[in-house]
């Protein structure tokens, strides 16, 4: 599940459909540093005495604050810096919520523009404020944004940069975090490219692989390594690229490791939903929330990545003996 799925997938089920009329403040976010905009979503819940939850649901003026009801702040903790950020309809941003059973236009957000003085930064920690102008208590939800990782493995530093699945054991990945880098994903961006007789480009082709998900590291280490396996390669290749076609060839061009790294709230997230998902309807649904009031997950990511990465010859000689991979044309 990436972070962005997980965040839309959070904002499902999250009420208790018994309890009594009351307003419920609604918050969710996922800051990275990596990001040029920042957005927050902020809503209400609650109970009509006329009206099902389903037909509420379908109401936008019955999920959104209006716009005079709250001030949103994102405040930089180490300097007390607020920055106020701006009511925007995501649908106009590009952003549109997935069909269900809420409303999905107007689909209002929080937005703070980033310049080069409000970039969110690696390493500090943040605190949204959410401000009700009826005097009711602010909602609050503090998180630390994880630093910028490293990779170790491969070697950033070697000329080509070389991703390895000619053994049996396949490619070890390793990078270091800080204290704040809980949760990880790894993602491969392959390209390769088709040929004719006499060498002309005939296709070029990205595919996206996943094959890493939902690592998490040691509590007491800021190393994070993990290996994926010749037969995890070989696997997806056979899968997502068809056999080549007469006439042609194909060569692998430069490859991107990308890692996704994301706050302990997402790790205590999946940690309950877990354990929610084991659970008989008898029993009390455990719901994980670091909001002040009401419901919501904020919480932050990092990202690196390493380009410029050579599948290793040995790996296209190995594809070439296996029956799975051998009639998909890559050569030398």
């Amino acid at each position: 599940m990436t972070f962005f799925a997980l965040l839309v997938g959070a904002c499902k089920n999250d009420f208790d459909v018994t309890a009594p009329w009351k307003e419920i403040p609604v918050v969710y976010a996922i800051l990275s540093p990596k990001d040029t905009a920042h957005y927050i979503r902020v809503e209400k819940a609650f109970l009509d005495e006329e009206r099902s939850a389903l037909e509420v649901a379908q109401i936008a003026d019955s999920l959104y604050y209006p716009e005079n009801a709250i001030v949103v702040y994102l405040v930089r903790v180490k300097t007390n810096e607020r920055l106020k950020l701006n009511r925007v309809d995501g649908v106009k941003e590009g952003i549109t919520r997935a069909e269900g059973i809420f409303a999905t236009s107007p689909n209002w957000l929080y937005k703070l523009p980033v310049s080069l003085n409000d970039r969110v930064r690696p390493g500090e920690k943040y605190r949204i404020e959410v401000e009700r102008t009826d005097g009711k208590p602010t909602v609050t939800a503090e998180t630390n944004i994880p630093g910028d990782f490293r990779f170790n493995s491969p070697i950033p530093a070697d000329l080509p940069r070389k991703m390895s699945f000619q053994t049996v054991s396949g490619q070890f990945f390793q990078w270091t975090t800080d204290i704040y880098g809980y949760y990880f994903n790894v993602d491969i961006t392959l390209r390769y490219r088709e040929e004719g007789p006499d060498g002309s480009v005939l296709l070029r082709r990205s595919i996206e692989w996943k094959p890493v998900k939902n690592l998490t590291k040691n509590a007491n280490s800021t190393i994070v390594s993990t290996s994926v396996s010749q037969e995890q390669f070989f696997k997806f290749l056979a899968d997502s690229v068809p056999a080549i076609a007469p006439n042609r060839v194909r060569y692998f061009d430069l490859c991107d490791i990308h890692v996704e790294g994301g706050g302990i709230e997402i790790l205590e997230f999946l940690k309950t939903s877990a354990v929610a998902g084991g659970l008989t309807g008898a029993e009390i649904v455990p719901k994980y929330s670091n909001i002040s009031e009401g419901y919501g997950l904020f919480t932050a990511k990092n990202r690196i990545t390493l380009d410029g990465v050579k599948i290793d010859p040995k790996t296209v000689e190995a594809m070439q003996r296996d029956p799975r991979t051998g009639l998909l044309g890559f050569s030398l």
